[in-house]
């Protein structure tokens, strides 16, 4: 099994794929016939909360038991599963290289690694894929790390519910591999609006060049409602899934209270895009592509358009993704939360 970054070609066994959310678990299975790919297996159970990435036995025991109750629910018909890491425990950087020969790259990405990794690198497994090489033989790299420990603890969680863990990568890769796919582009800013963090990555030419995971989610922002309104969490989180950013809607109120924590996303977003300028020499992309549940949230695209100043389009995974009929409108409302599932699906 490739246990992370799983950044260079290779083939895969026939898999399904779990999406690990802080508030739900999501299954995809998607079956290759011809050019296209048709949608066999879904299911979505809740997450156990407090227990995502715990290495206390109950938690695991929880998480198991989730993840048995998923794939009986959904039926597949193997065992097989690719799985991604979350972003904000995941280690990415584009690295330039000095004129190495190609024998001498591995140790040459090992040595950068070890410089910037915020970790002993003896604690972590790494890839790379190489992303270009100018005339003097100066290369750049996308370099991939994971904590060892993480890795590992996903693995048990899989084979003590029955499973066979055939790839893990991080959230983006795989949310890159399904932008890619169903909105044929190879230039994006891509956001992955989570729980507990909004991930952010710029795509060049189908290749990620920059990633990031910014400390604030979208659960602060039905925080933000409960503070402001003295309302249950329940409440502020039903407000913020029907008015959204619609400023036409409840005299505006609703969006005014979240807008401080939007414009936080915002301004790492802003400084993300201006790092990459400098690092990479090259204007980024002018569309960007917002992910995850939370991206669902009422006029979101409209809002960030304004600030950003280009094209800003909700996700769609599924678009070019055959859904049987009697299915189709349902998996559709939630198009954006299955980015990271169909992603994984979607590597060959």
């Amino acid at each position: 099994m490739n246990n992370i970054a799983t950044l260079r070609d290779m083939a895969l066994p026939q898999h399904f794929s779990i999406d690990f959310g802080a508030h739900s678990l999501k299954l995809v299975n998607l079956l290759k016939k011809g050019s296209s790919w048709e949608l066999k297996n879904i299911g979505s159970v809740q997450t156990p909360p407090e227990v995502l990435n715990s290495y206390k036995e109950e938690h695991k025991s929880q998480m198991i038991d989730a993840v048995k109750s998923l794939a009986a629910e959904a039926r597949v018909p193997y065992k097989e599963v690719s799985i991604a890491l979350p972003e904000s425990a995941v280690f990415s950087r584009v690295l330039s290289l000095p004129k190495v020969g190609d024998d001498e790259v591995t140790d040459a990405v090992y040595w950068q690694l070890k410089q910037f990794l915020p970790y002993p690198i003896e604690d972590v497994q790494s890839d790379y894929t190489q992303l270009s090489v100018d005339p003097s033989g100066q290369r750049k790299v996308l370099a991939v790390a994971a904590p060892k420990k993480l890795v590992e603890l996903y693995v048990e969680i899989l084979e003590r519910a029955g499973l066979v863990p055939v790839d893990i990568e991080s959230e983006t890769l795989a949310i890159l591999r399904s932008v890619k796919y169903a909105h044929e582009v190879s230039d994006a800013v891509v956001l992955d609006f989570g729980s507990n963090t909004t991930d952010m990555a710029i795509m060049k030419d189908g290749e990620l060049f920059f990633s990031q995971s910014i400390a604030t989610g979208a659960d602060l922002l039905t925080k933000a409602l409960v503070n402001e309104f003295q309302l249950s969490y329940a409440q502020a989180e039903e407000y913020k899934r029907i008015y959204g950013m619609r400023s036409d809607a409840a005299d505006g109120k609703i969006r005014n209270a979240m807008k401080p924590v939007l414009d936080m996303i915002v301004t790492e977003v802003l400084r993300g895009v201006e790092f990459y300028k400098n690092e990479i020499g090259a204007l980024p992309p002018k569309l960007a592509v917002l992910s995850g549940e939370a991206a669902l949230l009422p006029a979101l695209p409209e809002y960030m358009e304004a600030i950003l100043g280009y094209e800003v389009q909700l996700a769609d995974p599924w678009r070019p993704i055959v859904v049987p009929n009697n299915i189709a409108e349902i998996v559709r409302k939630s198009s954006p939360a299955f980015t990271v599932a169909i992603g994984l699906c979607l590597k060959e």
